[in-house]
Formats: C-alpha cells, sequence, structure tokens
C-alpha cells in the first residue's frame, strides 16, 4: 500500500454536515442540475458519497464533533434513517423520484443544523455521544495519508463491497469515490495519482475517450455491476504494480 506521508499544506476538511449544506443551497438556488459535487441527482450514489467522504475524513484523522451526532439524531429522533438505508426508504416513499429523496435527507441535515443546544442535549445519548456536545470538529495527526486507490485497493483486499457501498452498483462505487477524493481536494491534498490513473484507463483503450469507468466497464461486463467494480478495482492493482515498478 502506498501510503504517503501527510503533506505540508494539508487542512481540516468541512464537516460532511456542512457539505450536504453547501449542496443543498446549490439545489435550491439552482432550477435544474448538474449541482455542486452532485451532478444529476441519484439517491444510492449520494449516499455512497457521503460513505466515502466520511471515510476518508476519519483516515485523515478529523474528528467531526458534534456534526457527527447526525445520524444519530436521524435515526434515534427522527426515526428517518432505516436499516435498509436513507436512499432505498426516500425513493420507494417517493416513488423513485431520486431529486426528491435526495432533496427530503438535505432538509434533515438542514433541520439538524438549526437545533438548540438544548435539543440536542435532550438527544438519547451514550456517555461518549454527550461528550461531542459543542465539540467543535478537530483534527488530530496520522502517520500516513490514503490515497484514493489506496482505498480503492483496501476494497479490493477486503473483498466484500457490501460492506463499503451496500448493493453492489457502479454509482454507488462512483459516488464512494467521488467523496472520498472531494474530502482530499477541500482538505487541500491533490490526489495526483488518481488522475494519472484516469489517463492511464483512457490510453490504454479501457475507457474511451468521452465516457465513464461506469458506462465502459458495465458494458464490458454484459450489464454485471459487480463484475465492472472489480474490473475497476483490478485496474486500480494494476496499475500502481506499474506505477511501482517504473
Amino acid at each position: 500500500m502506498s501510503q504517503e506521508p501527510l503533506r505540508p499544506g494539508g487542512k481540516a476538511p468541512p464537516t460532511l454536515v456542512e457539505v450536504l449544506l453547501q449542496i443543498r443551497s446549490d439545489m435550491r438556488i439552482r432550477q435544474s442540475p448538474p449541482y455542486l459535487y452532485l451532478g444529476i441527482p441519484h439517491a444510492g450514489r449520494v449516499r455512497c458519497f457521503t460513505q466515502g467522504y466520511s471515510w476518508c475524513a476519519r483516515h485523515l484523522g478529523m474528528d467531526e464533533g458534534q456534526d457527527q451526532l447526525f445520524f444519530l439524531w436521524l435515526r434515534d429522533v427522527k426515526k428517518a434513517l432505516p436499516a435498509e438505508g436513507w436512499a432505498e426508504a426516500y425513493l420507494r416513499e417517493l416513488d423513485g423520484d431520486h431529486t426528491r429523496a435526495v432533496r427530503k435527507y438535505l432538509d434533515f441535515v438542514a433541520e439538524f443544523r438549526g437545533l438548540s443546544p438544548e435539543e440536542l442535549a435532550a438527544m438519547p445519548l451514550n456517555t461518549e455521544e454527550k461528550s461531542r456536545l459543542g465539540r467543535a470538529p478537530s483534527m488530530r495527526s496520522t502517520p500516513a495519508l490514503l490515497l484514493t486507490l489506496d482505498e480503492m485497493l483496501e476494497i479490493r483486499r477486503v473483498g466484500r463491497i457490501l460492506m463499503y457501498i451496500g448493493e453492489a452498483r457502479v454509482e454507488r462505487m462512483a459516488g464512494y469515490i467521488d467523496g472520498y477524493r472531494l474530502c482530499l481536494s477541500l482538505a487541500g491534498l491533490k490526489d495526483e495519482e488518481y488522475l494519472r490513473f484516469e489517463r492511464w484507463l483512457q490510453d490504454t483503450s479501457r475507457v474511451p475517450l468521452g465516457h465513464t469507468w461506469e458506462d465502459a466497464f458495465l458494458q464490458a461486463a454484459h450489464g454485471d455491476h459487480e463484475a465492472a467494480i472489480h474490473r475497476l478495482l483490478d485496474c486500480g492493482a494494476e496499475f500502481r504494480a506499474l506505477s511501482s515498478a517504473c
């Protein structure tokens, strides 16, 4: 695994709640997509975008402080985070309308941010969770930086895509990668390796110019989403091996 030391100039990225509020603001201003960070709204992709962003923030050593209580509030107070996931539940409730499902989720984010200290303190929290009340986001030092390919290769090593994105769908994997890369970018860390990987996919004709890896690999896998995702991860391993040999 190519773990790089934290680079000078790195900074704490915004919390996930802050990023989601930016997206909500953009969706309220624009009449139609593409929207900030999301492009065309897709509930499953957004759900995995949040997971990718959160995992990257953890790898960077970020403590989201009070904002980390959002998911507890959504699950335990609003009863709006079922075991199947918000994306699946909201889509079913809203007749498959992805934009409305994403908006509903983001409206919950805004409602959470608007809670008073008293309302937050009234939540059913354990001792560790209560310690987050009023706590600002912070960073701790980490020994190494995990770039996007590092995360992809870890997913490949574990071999259980379900653990990371739930149902194996290329749009979900793409959302996870988008969230991870955005977190790195907002932390002031440019992931040049992934840019080289994308160019390599095109230069080797694995992904034709003007296409996404999702389209190209799904077509090559005859519509098998899990096989398409494994193809991406295998390409990542091949690229890393070639880079290490140079």
